[in-house]
């Protein structure tokens, strides 16, 4: 019997609960006293989807996260919509299941000429673009594509051409909001696959088509796309190195003893997953070693073995030493500066996966398989959506060299007598931008992971922030970073909003990547130069305190602005008059574009 919050998360954590025992376990949790961040989620479909609820809601919780679910009405996707936006959801489900657009859709397009079937198609088209316009105040809108009832046709039938023009439409209607994300639910559906999927009795007689499994899985891929709800964001994929990155062990076979070979087995494992790792990196994924071997030896491997995928230059850092694997996680998240829940880690050694586990319980850890040729999906399948789910934006991509540049800058640093000497030999410079429509997409994801140095760090997602841009009142400052070292691409942004005669600053972050520098103080000349013109006479701005925002707590008194008040919680209050502010010291830094 389920009578704890700990039992309870423990029967949600169990990919073979009973739905009697995940409802058990939900009904405990929700009587709970317990702290949960609270989210609102609205659910708009064309069919009965009841238990998605009660899925999500299992996932969220394991994230540490409440849901309230609004479950909408049936097939009323403008009027849901429109219901689900004035009542504040954060996030927005559609689902359009496309057999039921119109009755036995599918069926129908055996015989249906091309006219008819574009007509009924565009008809649902355009409803979701006037519900899509209902919603851009909503935080998040998932949009799930659709698939076939009965996809063993081929691929040049009536149905799987209406399909894809469906999903093309869909795509279209997606693109044109920046709160908007389609979710493929195909992948998913051939994973599960359609036996296990669907439910003809339930489809028929209650236009209930899926299963319990499948819900869950589908509850499962919105949860990773929304990245656990908000509540992380991984950025950082340690791996082992013997018989995880390949077959054998260097120290022992030697370079040319190692199973890399992409034409046998068990070398073409290792090499295939090396191929997904060069993948992950090229998406922003940033790749770290922590292996018990001789240094030389692996560098040897990655530079000579002729089937070694990962070289030098995909790896950002690296401990390859005899000292614990829990330490040298330790090590690389402070050389990386970086929090240790934006960790993964994957070893093949059951007793190193433990010991991560017990002292890091913050790390995400997956072990290799024993059954080896299962090890690549692993990896597609669970470890790779950890870090893309999510969505990647363009300036996400690759960062290995950005990283890597910070080490050859402290470096370079110790050469200089002086940290300001040090700081003007780097030719920084801010190309700041206001109200960027199209940079929506990465200012949210900075906003979604940046934990330092954030003085409120209060979490917005697209919609928010574009219907920011559109206020008056309102400007979202936007801002990349550069120096003689490297280009470090949109790296902060500072939100403010007028009230009266006061400027308050809504919300300001960056990159750990740039701080340090000046920069966290040369954007305001922008930012009061602004406000003075706008006929403003004060500023004022606070800093919550959080878990890992303790690296700013006195940055406004830095800044140059007078505190006001203290809380209990160490969250504190600021103002200063526009007219004679004298900022921080960053003249060593050019401010572009102001």
């Amino acid at each position: 019997m389920v009578t704890t919050d700990k039992d309870a998360l423990a029967v949600l954590a169990r990919a073979d609960a009973a739905m009697v025992e995940v409802l058990g376990a939900l009904k405990t949790l929700d009587q709970s006293s317990a702290v949960f961040r609270t989210l609102k989620v609205g659910i708009a479909a064309n069919v009965t989807v009841d238990l998605l609820a009660n899925y999500l809601r299992r996932h969220a919780y394991l994230a540490g996260v409440r849901l309230e679910v609004a479950k909408g009405n049936y097939d009323d996707l403008v009027g849901d919509v429109q219901a689900h936006a004035q009542a504040g959801v954060d996030l927005l489900l559609i689902l359009p299941f496309f057999d039921n657009l119109q009755p036995a859709w599918e069926t129908q397009l055996e015989t249906l000429d091309a006219a008819t079937r574009q007509a009924a198609q565009a008809d649902y088209l355009s409803r979701l673009r006037l519900a899509l316009q209902s919603a851009q105040g909503v935080g998040q809108v998932l949009l799930l594509g659709a698939h076939l009832w009965n996809p063993q046709v081929a691929d040049s039938s009536p149905q799987q051409q209406a399909l894809d023009a469906f999903n093309a439409g869909l795509a279209e209607a997606a693109a044109a909001h920046a709160n908007t994300r389609l979710l493929e639910t195909a992948g998913l559906l051939a994973r599960v696959g359609t036996r296990q999927a669907f439910d003809a009795r339930f489809y028929l007689r209650a236009k209930a088509p899926y299963t319990a499994p499948f819900i869950d899985h589908l509850a499962r891929e919105v949860a990773l796309a929304t990245r656990q709800f908000g509540s992380v964001f991984h950025k950082v994929l340690v791996l082992d190195g013997d018989n995880t990155l390949w077959g054998g062990i260097v120290g022992e076979d030697g370079v040319d003893g190692v199973k890399l070979d992409p034409y046998s087995f068990p070398g073409n494992v290792f090499w295939t997953v090396q191929q997904q790792l060069k993948a992950l990196e090229a998406q922003g994924v940033l790749l770290c070693l922590n292996s018990k071997n001789n240094a030389a030896d692996v560098e040897e491997l990655m530079r000579e073995h002729p089937a070694m995928v990962l070289k030098d230059g995909h790896i950002v850092a690296r401990r390859v030493n005899w000292d614990d694997k829990p330490s040298n996680l330790r090590a690389l998240a402070a050389e990386l500066n970086l929090g240790l829940d934006s960790f993964v880690f994957i070893d093949d050694s059951a007793f190193e996966i433990e010991a991560v586990r017990e002292q890091l319980p913050q790390v995400t850890v997956f072990q290799v398989p024993k059954v080896l040729h299962d090890y690549p999906a692993l990896v597609r399948e669970q470890v790779m959506p950890l870090f893309l789910a999510g969505g990647v934006s363009a300036e996400s991509r690759s960062k290995t060299q950005q990283y890597k540049s910070l080490a050859e800058a402290a470096q370079l640093q110790a050469s200089f007598g002086s940290q300001e000497e040090y700081l003007r030999s780097l030719a920084l410079s801010i190309s700041l931008q206001r109200d960027a429509s199209s940079q929506v997409a990465r200012i949210t994801e900075l906003i979604g992971k940046s934990n330092q140095f954030n003085l409120t760090t209060t979490r917005l997602q697209a919609g928010d922030v574009a219907a920011l841009m559109e206020r008056a009142d309102a400007t979202v400052y936007s801002f990349s970073v550069s120096d003689r070292l490297a280009e470090h691409g949109l790296t902060g942004v500072l939100i403010t909003v007028d009230e009266g005669s006061d400027t308050v600053v809504h919300s300001f972050l960056m990159s750990c990547r740039v701080i340090g520098r000046g920069v966290e103080f040369a954007i305001w000349r922008a930012v009061v130069a602004d406000a003075l013109a706008r006929g403003k006479q004060r500023l004022r701005a606070s800093y919550r305190k959080t878990a890992k925002n303790a690296l700013v707590a006195d940055f406004y008194d830095r800044l140059g602005l007078t505190r006001t008040n203290e809380a209990d919680d160490g969250s504190r209050s600021y103002e200063a008059p526009l007219a004679n502010l004298q900022l921080a010291e960053s003249a060593w830094v050019e401010l572009r574009n102001a």
